[in-house]
């Protein structure tokens, strides 16, 4: 499980799940910390570089579907019709990530697809409320977490906007940096973080050009517009 290194639930949820586990009477199970906080040691546990790509497509993709199907799902002429595809893509999706060879251009072809064929769903010239859902990592992305509040807020018709997961894994990146330059901290992991914001935002492209190009969508911001925006 992921660990951001700062007090909040992010950082404890691997408590609890070793909690769990003792007292599941399944306390041999290792949980893994993955953090840039340099929090716990993992011997034996190794990230390839195969490993990571495919994790971060993963993210990469389910941002995809997710800008997809909120945006369009209030406005679509037929029930179901934006669920029907949501489906339909993720398991392309699936099976891309899980397959033999998960290439950078393939990749962007998806994308591309997955855009394409959400931008031509039939919908209707209804104006509605744009609503942000932000927060806790967990509560924020995961629906029985919430009490379903993107279902909600479409019920009371209004479209709910959920920033992308790659967004948080880039603050993260980000904030090693930032601690790095005000707060004395180690400047090799402020230099691995800046690598990192530069692999992800490279991999992020072809979705982001495919939402550049599309007519009812917006592209990703710069996580550097971001942090420019916060000051």
């Amino acid at each position: 499980i992921s660990q951001t290194g700062g007090g909040c639930r992010a950082t404890n949820y691997i408590g609890f799940i070793r909690r769990a586990l003792e007292k599941a009477g399944m306390e041999q199970i290792p949980v893994i910390s993955l953090n840039l906080s340099g929090i716990e040691n993992n011997p034996g546990f190794r990230l390839n570089a195969g490993l990571l790509t495919r994790a971060a497509y993963a993210v990469l993709l389910g941002d995809v579907l997710m800008r997809c199907l909120y945006r369009m799902r209030p406005y679509e002429k037929e029930p179901g019709s934006a669920n029907a595809l949501h489906r339909k893509w993720a398991e392309n999706c699936k099976r891309f990530v899980s397959g033999s060879h998960p290439g950078y251009l393939r990749f962007g072809r998806l994308c591309a697809d997955i855009v394409r064929d959400f931008d031509a769903l039939p919908i209707t010239d209804a104006k509605k409320p744009r609503v942000g859902i932000v927060g806790e990592i967990l509560v924020k992305f995961m629906p029985a977490a919430n009490n379903y509040l993107v279902d909600l807020l479409e019920a009371e018709d209004a479209e709910a906007v959920v920033p992308d997961l790659l967004d948080f894994m880039l603050y993260c990146f980000y904030n090693q940096i930032y601690k790095a330059e005000h707060l004395g901290t180690s400047k090799k992991n402020a230099l691995l973080a800046n690598l990192g914001i530069r692999v992800l935002t490279f991999l992020r492209r072809p979705a982001a050009n495919a939402f550049k190009k599309s007519r009812h969508f917006t592209p990703p911001a710069n996580i550097y517009d971001l942090v420019r925006y916060a000051e």
